[in-house]
Formats: structure tokens, C-alpha cells, sequence
């Protein structure tokens, strides 16, 4: 065990990363730290929450940076190949860590696709701080996709005025400023950056962090916006709300890299638990086959097409990744109930993918996956 521990995850199986992509400056660095800062502590994490030390270690070490980075074009890599690997490196490890970082990410994304001279303007006011890592986001916003979400848009002078509650923003405490969603009166999709700690105070959690009994040590709480106001400036996206969830419908019918970061940690304590280390083996050789058929997919294909092979594909990961970590308590026995032990980690946190960024087509394409037998 001691071996796996101080490697990459899945270093000696086919889900280890190819020497190329292993190599590049930033995917190094950020497993540099996963293995040395998060994965000593990722028990601990799971239960006291992520500490602003390690999000520290990872602006420090350039995950803040992700979106946005450009590999060197003589290694052969792309930037997507970049970012599937810290994701599942950092998932791999400390999920709840992982999970806590990755909130920062739709605000980079968002601002580097916003366009024209607006779009300049947020640019250069903040993707060099969150960039960084100097300033961290979350983010608040799938709420969007329900018939009646939970925090509306009225237009005022220079601005608008947010109210509702956000009712998951993960990281609270933690995030410098919210990428948050609201519906507006005409059923536009708009979407703001808003100061967690704004003049009016107008941003606070209700009663504290949601118990969870998966990622509980993520900072998750329910955030009311009582009448926060928002300037233009600070518009970072405006769209009918019909477009943008079938936008956000079609961004999660593939699989998520994390799963796979899931499946080989699930690999690497098989590979830690005599006797079965050749299952182990055998648990990444069939990951790592999905894995490359699901990447193939999303590579060779526009959004829009292929989305019911895209949606199976997601679907057989999450099945792998449970079946995989129930695998990982039977063969620890009784000890895996005990808060602490990563065998019952493992599985609670696959569960939680079941539900990670789940569509309604997701929602059935993954229930008829894990109960196919089940005829009248």
C-alpha cells in the first residue's frame, strides 16, 4: 500500500497518465501536490472540511490556472488532455478538495467566453486574480433547469436586483466571489459575479453547512441573495434560459473525468488489499477501455450529436464506479463502515457522482444502467 500511496494515481496500471502527458509542466505540478499536500489528509478532509491551506497549495501550484492553459504544441498534447488529467488526478485523491476547486472553474470559463468589449472589459478585471488563484470563486446555478428556480432578476437602473436562495453553493466560506444564475421576468437565463462578502451584506448562508453524508467536508450551504444588487459590469452572461439548459443538457451527457479519478483511486486500493491485487488490474484495464472510447466520443463529434452513446457511456462509468467501490468495502469487511476508513469513502463519494451534475435524461439512462434485470 505504501508504494500506491506515494504514486500518481494509478501509476503501474493502464490508467496511468502517458509519459507526455505526465511530463507537462502543469499536470506535473498539480500531482507534485496532490500526492504530497491533499492525499495525506483526504481522510481527515472528508470529515473537518477542505482547509484554505490546500486551495492555497493549489493556486500555488497553478490549478487555478487550468482553463485557459496552453500545453507546449512540441509535446503533442492538447489543453483538453491537460484538463481531464488535473481533474482526475485531483478527484483521484481528495475528492473533496477536488470538488471545492472545481466550482472555480464555470466563472474562468464563463468570462472567456463572454464576448465583445463587455467581454473585454471582465476579462481584464478578473481572470488575472482568479487566474491566479489570488481570488477563488463557486458557484451557484443549476437550479436554472427547475420549472420555477429559486432566485429571480428584476431589472433596476445600471443593474439588476437578485433575490432567492441558492439552495447547494459549495465552498461557502472558502470563494471570494459567487458565479451565480438567476431567471428574469421575460424566462432569461442571466448570470452575474457577486462578492460573497459584498458593502450590503446582501449574501448569507441559512443555517449554517448542509449535512451530507457524502462530501460533507465540501462547505456546502444553502445561500439566500436578499436583494443583492448587481451592476452591468458585473453581467457576465444573458440568454434565453430554454437555450441554456439545453446547452447544459448536452455539456453533461458525456462522461466526467472525475469518475474516472474516482476508478482509479478504487483501482489503486484494490491494488493495496492483498489478495486482490489482480483485480485491481483488471478494474483499470476496464476503466481505462471506457475511458478512451468516452474521451474518442466527446473529441470526434460535435455537441448534439451522438448524445444517447454520449449518455450511455456516462452511465456505464458511474455503474463501474459503484460497483467498483462496493468492491473496495467487501473486500475490506467491517472496518469500512467506520467514518475515517477510505473503503467506505470511496463508496459514498460514488454515490454522490450519481448525482454530480445529473440531467433528467442522465437520471434515466443511469437508473435502467444500474438495474437492468429488473423485467416484469
Amino acid at each position: 500500500m505504501i508504494a500506491v500511496m506515494q504514486s500518481a494515481p494509478g501509476a503501474g496500471t493502464a490508467l496511468a497518465a502517458p509519459p507526455a502527458l505526465a511530463a507537462d509542466p502543469l499536470v506535473a505540478a498539480v500531482t507534485e501536490t496532490a500526492v504530497r499536500v491533499l492525499r495525506p489528509e483526504a481522510e481527515h478532509t472528508a470529515g473537518a472540511g477542505v482547509p484554505r491551506t490546500h486551495l492555497d497549495a493549489l493556486a500555488a501550484c497553478g490549478a487555478y490556472g487550468l482553463i485557459g492553459y496552453e500545453p507546449d504544441p512540441a509535446g503533442g498534447l492538447t489543453a483538453r488532455q491537460v484538463v481531464r488529467e488535473v481533474h482526475e488526478v485531483l478527484a483521484a485523491v481528495d475528492p473533496s478538495t477536488w470538488f471545492v476547486w472545481t466550482q472555480h472553474v464555470p466563472a474562468v470559463k464563463a468570462l472567456l467566453a463572454a464576448d465583445g468589449p463587455d467581454g473585454d472589459a471582465l476579462r481584464s478585471r478578473w481572470l488575472p486574480a482568479l487566474q491566479g488563484g489570488e481570488r477563488r470563486a463557486t458557484a451557484g446555478y443549476a437550479f436554472l433547469r427547475h420549472p420555477r428556480p429559486p432566485v429571480t432578476a428584476e431589472r433596476v437602473p445600471g443593474g439588476w436586483r437578485l433575490a432567492g436562495r441558492v439552495p447547494w453553493m459549495t465552498g461557502w466560506g472558502l470563494a471570494d466571489v459567487v458565479y451565480v444564475g438567476a431567471v428574469t421576468p421575460s424566462d432569461e437565463a442571466l448570470f452575474a459575479l457577486v462578492d460573497c462578502a459584498g458593502p450590503d451584506g446582501g449574501l448569507g448562508a441559512v443555517g449554517g453547512a448542509a449535512p451530507l453524508w457524502a462530501m460533507g467536508g465540501t462547505h456546502t450551504a444553502s445561500v439566500e441573495l436578499r436583494g443583492v444588487h448587481v451592476p452591468d459590469a458585473r453581467v457576465v452572461g444573458l440568454m434565453p434560459r430554454a437555450d441554456w439548459i439545453r446547452a447544459y443538457d448536452l455539456e453533461n451527457a458525456d462522461a466526467q473525468p472525475a469518475v474516472f479519478g474516482q476508478l482509479r483511486a478504487t483501482a489503486d486500493f484494490l491494488l493495496g488489499s492483498p489478495p486482490f491485487e489482480e483485480l485491481g488490474l483488471r478494474l483499470a484495464r476496464r476503466t481505462a477501455r471506457l475511458r478512451t472510447e468516452a474521451y474518442a466520443l466527446r473529441d470526434g463529434l460535435p455537441p448534439g450529436e451522438g448524445t444517447g452513446e454520449r449518455l450511455a457511456l456516462r452511465a456505464a462509468s458511474l455503474d463501474l464506479a459503484v460497483r467498483a467501490a462496493a468492491a473496495c468495502v467487501a473486500v475490506t469487511g467491517g472496518r469500512a463502515v467506520q467514518f475515517g476508513h477510505t473503503a467506505g469513502r470511496l463508496s459514498r463519494e460514488a454515490q454522490f457522482h450519481l448525482i454530480q451534475a445529473q440531467t433528467t435524461p442522465l437520471r434515466t439512462e443511469t437508473t435502467h444502467r444500474l438495474l437492468p434485470d429488473l423485467e416484469d
